[in-house]
């Protein structure tokens, strides 16, 4: 069977595997019930029954005991391996390598590797997750990587050097977890209802709970439109509140603000700063930390494949790889076309955000990063622009026609700096340009 890479990130564990989907599963856990259940499940029970979960485990890894006794786990190091192995025992994995963040000590990678060796797959590999980033894509010679996790963000810093790629300082941060910035959001949502309605949803652990499950749409709608109306129906009545991007951000802004301190102790001048593709549009994130860019988490399974000469070791002498030589692997470095960062429209650049950015209503499944309104006559449908590491892709929701440079445009296809695509032959014109400093 091919390999998997297995990555501990933000708050929880990815399974990246060659012939099977992208799996996340949150580092939750509960005993509520007459059995433990981890991830999702657990984090849909994490405010209804506070006292009976976890959260930390993984931040947390150690054979120290619990400080409160139950009768399931002795220490976080219990809670792990039964997430571990209850999320990858039905995937029947074989060889696996395990991608870590540079805060782990020497104890905890110890502890680590006797979890997974009690686990069904065999582990060859062990390396430092923001190095294995650093590999996989065409960072800058000095990138600095950040990785919110649950209570903490870990910046590391990768260089680049005579053929060399080494990761290099790692700084923790604290408060800066993902955790915080949840709490921070419900509890804004929490206040509006109040102000709005004089309706308190933290009274009641189910609305509390509801808040937090809904949070994560909530947000994307109101990345796309501005702002998103709440609603909330606890025992048949319906409350409301009015919720905008900017008080988001403003809830944001003391975590990314703390942040952005924090990272001028790693920062150089020519220092670029990257961040996975699913935290980049956090409200708030690119405002007080400008000049983020996302992490193509795709290519993570490639480049640990392309370097793993260099890390597979026996599985009873792994080492935690934090340096890799490019030309070892024959990873010649290409360099890389500019990439557009606006949109040209009607005399305006606009912002081209990563993710989604959709001209008219595209279908519900294609979550938008913002969606500009639909001009009016000769256009039906939508249209997407699909920012990612790997380019701009083009993408069509039931519009007829699309122009790309003067010919009938393609769903899926791949756009670079200069391309124009117009709606209908007499239609508004959007050019991908590139704004300097961005």
């Amino acid at each position: 069977m091919p390999l998997s890479l297995i990555e501990l990130r933000g708050q929880g564990l990815c399974v990246h595997g060659v012939n099977q989907p992208f799996i996340y599963s949150p580092g939750f856990a509960s005993i509520a019930g007459e059995t433990p259940v981890f991830g999702e499940l657990a984090r849909q029970q994490a405010r209804l029954q506070p006292r009976h979960g976890f959260n930390q485990f993984w931040e947390q890894l150690s054979l120290d005991p619990l400080p409160l006794k139950n009768n399931y786990f002795r220490h976080a190091a219990d809670i792990a391996h039964r997430h571990l192995d209850e999320l990858t025992r039905p995937l029947a994995l074989d060889e696996v390598v395990l991608a870590v963040p540079g805060t782990y000590s020497r104890n905890q990678l110890a502890v680590l590797l006797g979890i997974a060796r009690q686990c069904a797959f065999t582990t060859v590999g062990l390396v430092d997750a923001a190095l294995l980033h650093a590999a996989s894509g065409e960072l800058a010679d000095d990138s600095l990587i950040i990785d919110l996790q649950a209570q903490h963000a870990v910046l590391s810093q990768v260089r680049r050097a005579g053929g060399e790629l080494r990761r290099e300082r790692v700084l923790r941060v604290s408060p800066g977890g993902l955790l915080a910035l949840q709490e921070a959001w419900i509890n804004l949502i929490a206040d509006e209802f109040v102000r709005q309605s004089r309706f308190d949803p933290q009274q009641s652990a189910i609305a509390e709970q509801y808040i937090a499950d809904q949070l994560p749409r909530w947000l994307a709608q109101c990345q796309a439109q501005g702002e998103v109306l709440l609603e909330l129906n606890l025992k048949g009545s319906l409350q409301q509140a009015r919720v905008s991007l900017a008080q988001f951000e403003q809830g944001a802004q003391n975590l990314f603000s703390h942040l952005a301190r924090e990272l001028e102790a790693l920062r150089g001048p020519d220092t670029r700063l990257y961040t996975s593709a699913s935290d980049i549009n956090l409200p708030g994130f690119t405002r007080y930390i400008p000049g983020l860019i996302a992490l193509d988490e795709e290519q993570t399974l490639p480049g640990c494949l392309r370097y793993l000469d260099q890390i597979r070791r026996a599985p009873d002498n792994l080492q935690l790889v934090t340096q890799l030589s490019l030309q070892a692997s024959g990873a010649v470095r290409a360099t890389a076309a500019k990439m557009p960062t606006h949109l040209l429209f009607q005399n305006h650049a606009l912002p081209l955000p990563w993710g989604r950015l959709s001209l008219g209503e595209p279908p519900p499944a294609f979550t938008s990063a913002r969606i500009l309104p639909l001009p009016r006559g000769g256009f039906t449908g939508a249209l997407s622009l699909l920012r990612s590491a790997k380019g701009v892709e083009l993408e069509i929701h039931g519009a007829a026609p699309v122009w790309l440079n003067g010919q009938a445009a393609q769903a899926g296809q791949m756009l670079k700096l200069g391309d124009a695509v117009q709606l209908g032959h007499d239609g508004p014109r959007l050019q991908l340009i590139v704004v300097e400093g961005t």
